[in-house]
């Protein structure tokens, strides 16, 4: 039923827009009611961008939205290149981004209007479609060269198929409030657009403007609103639109988009503007606000652009906001805390650098493929080990020269792998010692892989915590196929593959791609340019920078009991021994609370070890 307060706000916002967002705040603040936010960025607001850009730029602005916490992002559309040449790409950004939706859930729906387009965003990998009419003749002749029923006509051909596929449909009206060819638009057509769009199975139809005729006839939980800012209003509508029942709502990172067939309707709602003021109001969006103005900024800069979010503006240049953890590819400009590494030993087959906190071991016996020789074992065992006790050193990583990271074993005639001993002696012992002082470091360890590994290369790759990788990384289990085993390295994998990947790839002895092992979530970051691998890691030890080491090695050795010793003694024991030392006198807890406390947001965990304030 129509509620004559919500009429009377919407009244007001329209002319008061600033002040009637702050009043909302009271209402906002005591309820329980959440917002869905539908980012369309990637979509709408890059096809009226005159200047072609790069798939990789699409691709990355998808990762930093999601990265930012939004969870349902509109990819990309696939209306003809002839009509739209800026998304000609679409099936590229899918290809690109569906091992990254699939690892976080994420929804991606497309824009499909027509059956052609709908048949190749399947063909792509989508699992949600938008199909769209106007509400009115004027705009419907230009943006789709047809009549209101012949589109509807057509938006039901592709429901229907999309159905038979078991794709979601979204529906979309323009022009609800006015069209810029006609003037007004009655309302009434507005529903019966509405109404159709509902009819042919559309979970959501996205709405502009006149609510209170729509809500007469259709609850507010099968409607979205999506509201241009051309006047300044976007912010004022979202407001009355959630006053009268609306949860759903679109808006674009930095106030991209705008259609090209509408006169000066440019500049959609800022995400940045909405998620700040329902944040501010007490409702929770699941968004980082931070995050997602660095997002705004970056992609802005990307683009040659001005930022069109007053408050994403307002905090990047007060400096609140925070970088996004993806590579700035298309950017020369370098990484803010970019690591230099000085070489502090070079044992011949591999040497060792060091960063601040952070050391990095590198293969480099490329020639024969980083194949592990016995004295390249012990050599590495006695680093891991060494490390093991210096608790200035928080991260490590693993590396490789070469085409290869590490084809495993070395098979050379000089080696003897027959021995039956199991002391540190034998090859055994030495391959089953490194493993296990991998596994065992306190440090978080990285595999950073640019090529091939075999056998125990993979092992090598999977006994570490993280792994960044490039499109050239492959790993293969050959031990089958020369009558042999992955006996040493078989925990490590059956822990991080699951026990079904594993066996048959093992028994396969089949290749296995990054694509693959990061759809299961045990590649942690997959990277198209072998050139990025170092911005990467160095983005990817920023975040860890902010980290305590010592808390960071006893959430090590849970998932290690959880996984060895579930529901047991030393499980049990160690996590009452954990809980109990997290808040002692000079502990890593005490501190980071006074921090915290203090408003300070980066502790820095080197500077906290080395002035020895720790409890050890």
């Amino acid at each position: 039923m129509l509620r004559h307060g919500s009429l009377k706000m919407k009244r007001f916002v329209a002319r008061h827009a600033a002040s009637a967002a702050l009043q909302a705040g009271a209402r906002y603040a005591s309820t329980s009611a959440s917002v869905k936010i539908l980012e369309v960025g990637p979509r709408d607001g890059l096809q009226n961008i005159k200047t072609s850009v790069p798939t990789p730029v699409k691709v990355e602005l998808i990762q930093r939205l999601a990265e930012a916490g939004l969870q349902a992002i509109e990819a990309t559309s696939f209306v003809s290149p002839k009509w739209v040449p800026q998304l000609a790409d679409g099936a590229a950004v899918m290809g690109k981004i569906l091992p990254l939706a699939s690892q976080r859930g994420l929804r991606l729906p497309v824009l499909t209007p027509n059956i052609k387009g709908l048949q190749n965003a399947i063909k792509a990998g989508a699992k949600e479609a938008v199909v769209f009419a106007s509400a009115t003749e004027a705009f419907s002749k230009k943006n789709q060269n047809c009549s209101v029923d012949d589109a509807l006509a057509q938006a039901e051909q592709v429901a229907a198929e999309a159905r038979k596929n078991d794709i979601a449909i979204r529906g979309v009206i323009s022009c609800i409030f006015s069209d810029p060819y006609s003037g007004p638009t009655d309302p009434e057509q507005v529903l019966r657009v509405a109404q159709r769009l509902l009819q042919m199975g559309c979970y959501e139809t996205q709405t502009k403007r006149l609510l209170e005729i729509l809500l007469e006839h259709i609850p507010a939980n099968k409607l979205a609103g999506h509201f241009h800012d051309t006047y300044g209003q976007a912010v004022a509508n979202v407001v009355a639109a959630y006053d009268m029942g609306i949860r759903s709502f679109d808006s674009s990172v930095a106030g991209l988009g705008g259609c090209p067939y509408a006169k000066g309707a440019k500049g959609n709602l800022a995400t940045e503007d909405m998620v700040y003021t329902f944040e501010e109001s007490g409702v929770a969006t699941g968004v980082d606000l931070q995050r997602l103005a660095a997002v705004g900024d970056w992609i802005s800069r990307q683009l040659g652009m001005p930022n069109s979010s007053r408050a994403g503006a307002a905090l990047v240049a007060k400096g609140d906001s925070v970088p996004s953890t993806s590579s700035e590819k298309s950017e020369p400009k370098a990484v803010a805390n970019t690591r230099t590494w000085k070489e502090i030993e070079n044992a011949g087959e591999f040497k060792v650098e060091r960063a601040g906190n952070a050391v990095k071991i590198t293969l480099t016996r490329p020639h024969k493929g980083n194949s592990m020789t016995p004295a390249m074992l012990e050599g590495l065992t006695s680093l891991f080990n060494t490390f093991a006790k210096d608790k200035a050193i928080f991260h490590v990583v693993l590396a490789a020269e070469g085409k290869y990271f590490c084809t495993g074993m070395d098979l050379s005639g000089g080696t003897d792998r027959t021995s039956k001993s199991a002391d540190e002696t034998s090859y055994y012992g030495k391959v089953r010692d490194l493993f296990t002082a991998i596994d065992d470091a306190p440090q978080t360890t990285i595999a950073l892989i640019d090529g091939p590994c075999f056998g125990g290369g993979v092992g090598l790759t999977f006994a570490c915590d993280v792994r960044i990788v490039s499109k050239k990384a492959r790993w293969t289990l050959t031990e089958i196929k020369l009558g042999l085993s992955p006996a040493i390295i078989s925990p490590y994998l059956a822990r991080e593959w699951g026990v079904a990947f594993f066996r048959e790839a093992m028994l396969a002895g089949r290749e296995v791609t990054p694509e693959e092992l990061q759809r299961i979530g045990t590649v942690h970051q997959l990277i198209d340019d072998s050139d990025q691998l170092g911005s990467r890691l160095d983005d990817y030890l920023d975040k860890l920078d902010r980290c305590a080491p010592q808390s960071a090695a006893a959430c090590k050795e849970l998932v290690k009991l959880a996984w060895k010793d579930p529901g047991g003694v030393k499980q049990d024991a160690f996590i009452e021994k954990t809980f109990d030392g997290m808040m002692q006198p000079g502990s890593e807890g005490e501190f980071g609370i006074k921090q915290f406390q203090q408003k300070i947001k980066n502790i820095d965990w080197g500077a906290f070890w080395d002035a020895g304030k720790a409890k050890l």
